[in-house]
């Protein structure tokens, strides 16, 4: 059954992946093409590498998922890094309206990645976390102007336990839909061989 599941697993991915690989070039190339062509902004170096990476990182994904299950335990976790990124780092405004719609659209997008590509939620809460806890402290920090690390604590834990028992209760869901469905088809399955054998046993037993 799990080689099964993994198979399901690496026909989705192998459909999704180039997909998004194809979009990172796209906005990678849009980036590189308003900063270096059109001269709309900077762009620092850290920023250049990253991009890069993450362009890379995905084709090399896009090619494991293809073969191996466990590459797809980390298509999550890596499209959260790169969006956190962008709304944590690169595009961070501290004018308060700015922080709250940030917060927003880079909640949806995250729990968006989670219901979509969640594999293993320990590993997609795992790279969450930091990321939550950093964004909540900038913009703390922006906002008050104080650092207040107990109630950064509790929100943080706070924002964290729930991501995780979603991530939990998604991964559990997608494992039980798989499981479910197959069982139907099995079932399916053994009904039809009753059928495709019922007029032989039928004809049997009225010629005695």
């Amino acid at each position: 059954m799990q080689k099964t599941y993994d198979r399901d697993k690496i026909t989705f991915y192998s459909k999704v992946m180039p997909v998004i690989t194809i979009t990172i070039f796209l906005l990678t190339a849009a980036i590189e093409v308003m900063i270096r062509v059109l001269r709309i902004g900077t762009l620092n170096m850290v920023t250049e590498i990253f991009n890069g990476s993450m362009l890379l990182l995905f084709i090399i994904l896009t090619i494991l998922t293809r073969k191996f299950a466990f590459a797809t335990w980390f298509v999550c976790p890596f499209l959260t890094i790169y969006v956190f990124y962008y709304l944590a780092f690169l595009d961070y405004d501290s004018a308060n309206a700015s922080i709250f719609y940030t917060l927003v659209i880079g909640v949806t997008a995250c729990y968006f990645l989670l219901v979509i590509f969640t594999e293993t939620w320990v590993i997609s809460t795992g790279v969450y976390a930091p990321m939550l806890v950093y964004f909540l402290w900038k913009t703390g920090k922006n906002m008050s102007g104080t650092e207040d690390g107990s109630e950064l604590v509790i929100r943080s834990l706070f924002c964290v336990f729930i991501y995780g028992i979603i991530a939990y209760r998604v991964e559990m869901l997608n494992k039980e839909a798989f499981l479910g469905r197959e069982t139907a088809e099995k079932a399916s399955h053994r009904w039809l061989k009753i059928f495709e054998v019922f007029p032989e046993g039928l004809a049997l037993v009225r010629n005695g």
